[in-house]
Parts: C-alpha cells; structure tokens; sequence
C-alpha cells in the first residue's frame, strides 16, 4: 500500500516536468491578458469617453474624444448651488450662489500617457444673490436700519432689497491632469483636474421695490432707495462676503471625475 502512494506521488511530481513547455504557452498568455493596458495604450482603441464628474466646481458631466494620443477635447458641464439664511441688522437675508458653467477644454498629452495640461474656456454664469424683505404690520408704517441706513415703506405689504454680484462670463482655465484605468479594466477609468479658472473683477448691482423710502442722515429727506444706497446697505451687511468675493480674481478648480471610454 505504502509502496503504491510513493510510485503514485513521484508520477504526479515527474507531470509538470515533462509538460512544461505545454504548460508555460497556455497559462503566459492567460496571465498577459489578465493584466490591463495603461490608458494610453488604450486611448487609440476607445477615442471617446464620458464621465460624472464633482468637485469645487459643483457636480457635472463630461464628454470627450481623443484624436491622439498627445491630444484630446473634452466638453464639461457643471452646476454649483447653495443658500443660507444670514441674519442682518434689522432683517433676514437670504444669500444664494451660484455656478453654472459649461468649459471646453484641449488636454495636450506631453509624454502621451496618462498625465496632461489642459487650457480652454470656462462659459460662466457665477454669481451671488442676497434678498431682503421689509414687511409692514398691522397697516403702520414699517422703519429698517440694513447696512447703517434708515429704509420706510409706506405702502403695500412689503418692500424687497436685493443684490447680485457677478463675475466675468467668459473666463480663460488653466491646469493640469492624471487619468488612468481602474485596476484590471480597459474600460472605467477615473481622472484628477486641478487648475483656476480667471474669473476677473466681481460688480455688485442692486435693486429694490418702487415702494421702498430711505432717509437721507444729511438733509433729513425721505426720499425713493437708489441703487448706490443699496449697495452700500449690501455692503455693509455682508462685508465678511465682499473681503473674499472683492479679492477673487482667480478659482482654485479640483475636480474628481469616474468614468468609461469606448
């Protein structure tokens, strides 16, 4: 019994060795297509790619096609948005930003592989809008104090202040990116942006109801809001907003994207 476990052990031990070469052509190119191609390796075979993409930009989608491997054209789509309420002297404001923006982008492949500089044109609707609302009771009269000045309103139910600050609508992008495949796929890939878009010097416009009176603090008059006495008001109120907003000439972009190319 123990005789025959010993000629059965050195037969299976003696298979490999005789059949090496077989073995060696079937499992090598087993283990090479296992293991995935780099994206640019790839990108001749799947030019386009799509990807869902998030980042300080907001959430969007992206649509590109790469014409070499040292060259590629993307169209992004984003929005960003966000309100708080910010409590004023005599009232409650509500701020709201927002970014919706559509970029076309060239990435340009120095090396051909996965990393690449990207420039191209942001088309930007970036802005703030704050709205304050002074309501009357009971009939009276209604008096406010926004941003250091007196405001009335004598009729109708209530009167509206608001503002919106902006930035240039086209804004030039610079930066830089990585893209590669998720591990063992030829398909999904995720990507890495990070640059700034120049997005110029911000203006404050304001408006309000025709209903709205403010107090001239020099001749005592009672006189119709203009539009240099809201934005000052505005102003006032949110200077913590206009420190940063009145400095921005640049917006740091980092995105993160996860995608497919076919």
């Amino acid at each position: 019994m123990k005789r025959s476990l010993i000629y059965s052990a050195l037969a299976l031990l003696s298979l490999p060795l005789t059949h090496a070469g077989e073995t060696a052509d079937i499992i090598a190119p087993a283990i090479a297509e296992s293991i995935p191609a780099t994206y640019a390796e790839s990108a001749a075979c799947n030019p386009f790619c799509i990807d869902i993409n998030a980042g300080t930009m907001g959430a969007g989608l992206s649509l590109g096609y790469r014409f070499s491997p040292g060259f590629r054209l993307r169209l992004r789509g984003t929005t960003l948005s966000y309100s708080e309420n910010d409590i004023w002297t005599d009232s409650t404001a509500i701020l709201r930003i927002h970014g919706d923006s559509i970029s076309l982008l060239a990435d340009y492949f120095p090396w051909e592989g996965s990393f690449y500089i990207t420039a191209g044109l942001n088309l930007s609707e970036s802005r703030m809008r704050c709205r304050t609302r002074l309501y009357r009771e009971r009939g009276m009269a209604c008096d406010k104090v926004i941003g250091g000045t007196k405001y009335s309103v004598y009729s109708g139910d209530h009167a509206d202040i608001s503002g919106k600050y902006s930035w240039n609508h086209v804004q030039p992008y610079i930066g830089i990116g990585y893209q590669d495949y998720l591990p063992c796929s030829r398909t999904f890939y995720y990507s890495i942006d990070l640059g700034l878009n120049i997005m110029g010097k911000g203006s404050l416009s304001a408006s309000c109801t025709d209903n709205l009176f403010a107090h001239n603090p020099r001749t005592g008059a009672i006189e119709p809001a203009t539009e240099q006495q809201l934005k000052g008001s505005i102003r006032n109120e949110a200077r913590d907003f206009f420190k940063i907003a009145d400095a921005l000439y640049v917006y740091p972009v980092l995105q993160f994207a996860l995608g497919a190319a076919f």
